[in-house]
């Protein structure tokens, strides 16, 4: 048996108070009590009843949000240009390479071949080049089809949200409440719904981090296939876009804290930590073998060499793979990993060709990750004029949710700071740990970043699983100080509604950048009140 551990004294480590109910019935402030008889009603359904309601209130707005006239404007931005031609590819069956993984770029080729909004039309042209410009599209296009996957996934990602704030506040009415920082963020909504990648990683991401909280909760010792689907989360994330390897870093941490809630021997502690490692690294590799296998079997056709697509894809296939396209054959292990090779040689070949990053270019869309904090640099997508009126696809924030994470981030490092250099003790010791869990994780985000922004041009998306991290920290930082000062059930409830009326009213002000919706300039120049997101025409 293992050695039992001492507790530590009681003055250091209070008992956290209890979850607030999921309404705020006791001592009802006037404010509240026109929508107290319903929070009543809603209280005294069942608990599956009230997570449905929830779930399908955040299905709805997820639809709205990210769903709901995905095909506008008909036009291609941003990396639209790109996107669309891989996806083509694929629906055509040719053996292509691409600068991301291939599991993104096939979950759109999905949306567009079961959407058949372009059934009739020569898509010929999007397989010419790995870009195609935006007078060059086939008359009559429809971009609901490219479209629809990646908005699919952000809306459900939604629902995964809602999941994780549950499981880390244990009251349905605040994880509602709070699922309105992803729901209602401006830069999530327009460069989700457009056909790029990120809302895969996204999702996977989210879904990784729920996972991952869930574990941490248990009390018993882990299984080797809980590691294992936390595991295939995480190679599910890293298929869409590389940086997500970045999540890697629970596995160590969760096995630390697993390691001390073990009874076994510990002369079986070695055989353990090979098991779990071991069924980690498989589940992430068999996630990969499956992804290229997939790859490989669609893409049976040779690339035309008189297309300049093709020929880049031609250089960088290696013999073996030539064989297989040319004549055929199983779709064999030792073929999928030199397809794999051959794709992430391909990879680093792009990426060697990026530039860096350069303030005094004119135009330059790029920013530093040291600026992305501070919301820092917004990027148009498009503009339109017509009559006076100038209609916005422009990547910008939730400002209010942005800085509320830049707060929550502050907090959290004066917090730990305090606790671990300063020695003084934390009044919930549950919600610190957590706080110290994903304060840490946001910094391994930011120094793989800082890195990756000395080696390429980044933007200000590269920032969206950090400011995912800092939504985290919102909740978990309101929670430190509800309890820290014994907030009761009403103040919780009334204090986060504010919250979520605050993030929702945000949205809503700056939504005709997002939607791209017609402004005059005196009106755009309205949505600079608070720093220049946008040059306004």
């Amino acid at each position: 048996m293992a050695k039992p551990r001492k507790a530590p004294p009681a003055s250091n480590t209070p008992a956290p108070a209890a979850a607030a109910p999921d309404t705020a019935s006791s001592g009802t402030s006037s404010w509240l009590k026109p929508v107290q008889p319903m929070l009543d009603t809603i209280a005294a359904l069942p608990a599956l009843v009230r997570t449905l309601l929830c779930v399908i209130l955040v299905a709805i707005l997820g639809y709205f949000n990210f769903v709901a006239g995905e095909d506008q404007p008909p036009y291609p931005f941003w990396d639209e240009n790109y996107h669309m031609t891989s996806a083509q590819r694929y629906i055509d069956g040719i053996a292509h390479f691409e600068p991301h993984p291939p599991l993104g770029l096939m979950l759109i080729a999905v949306g567009e071949k079961l959407s058949g909004a372009n059934a009739n039309i020569d898509k010929q042209q999007l397989v010419v080049d790995k870009y195609i410009n935006g007078d060059k599209m086939p008359a009559g296009f429809s971009f609901f089809g490219m479209r629809l996957m990646p908005s699919l996934f952000a809306a459900a990602a939604g629902l995964l949200f809602f999941g994780l704030m549950f499981s880390l506040t244990g009251n349905r009415l605040l994880a509602l409440l709070f699922s309105t920082l992803y729901l209602f963020e401006n830069a999530y909504i327009v460069h989700f719904r457009a056909v790029h990648l990120d809302s895969f990683q996204m999702f996977f991401c989210i879904a990784a981090l729920w996972q991952f909280v869930r574990l941490w909760k248990r009390e018993e010792p882990l299984r080797w296939m809980d590691y294992a689907g936390l595991g295939a989360l995480c190679g599910l994330a890293i298929m869409v876009k590389i940086n997500a390897a970045l999540l890697l870093i629970m596995f160590p941490v969760l096995y630390f804290k697993d390691a001390f809630t073990q009874e076994t021997p510990f002369s079986e502690r070695p055989l353990d930590f090979l098991l779990k490692t071991g069924s980690t690294i498989l589940a992430i590799l068999v996630v990969f073998g499956i992804v290229f296998s997939l790859h490989t079997a669609i893409g049976t056709k040779m690339p035309d060499p008189a297309s300049s697509a093709g020929k880049q894809d031609l250089e960088n296939m290696s013999p073996i793979y030539k064989e297989y396209v040319t004549q055929g054959g199983a779709v064999t292990p030792g073929l999928v990993a030199s397809v794999g090779r051959d794709y992430f040689k391909f990879m680093d070949k792009d990426h060697l060709g990026v530039p860096k990053l350069d303030v005094c270019k004119p135009g330059e869309n790029g920013s530093h990750p040291s600026n992305w904090l501070w919301h820092h640099k917004t990027i148009n997508y498009r503009w339109d004029s017509a009559d006076g009126f100038t209609r916005y696809v422009q990547l910008a924030g939730n400002q209010f949710s942005w800085f509320l994470g830049l707060a929550a981030v502050i907090y959290s490092l004066m917090l730990i700071m305090n606790h671990r250099l300063n020695k003084l003790p934390v009044s919930d010791q549950k919600t610190y740990t957590y706080i110290e869990l994903f304060t840490g994780l946001y910094g391994v985000f930011m120094l793989l970043h800082l890195y990756l922004g000395t080696q390429r041009v980044m933007y200000l998306y590269h920032y969206f699983i950090g400011l995912l991290i800092t939504y985290i920290l919102v909740v978990l930082c309101w929670q430190y100080l509800c309890n820290l000062h014994k907030a009761t059930a009403r103040i919780r409830v009334g204090s986060a509604i504010v919250l979520a009326l605050c993030i929702i009213g945000t949205n809503q002000f700056f939504l005709p950048l997002t939607n791209h919706q017609p402004l005059t300039k005196s009106q755009c120049e309205r949505r600079n009140i608070f720093s220049h997101i946008v040059d306004c025409q």
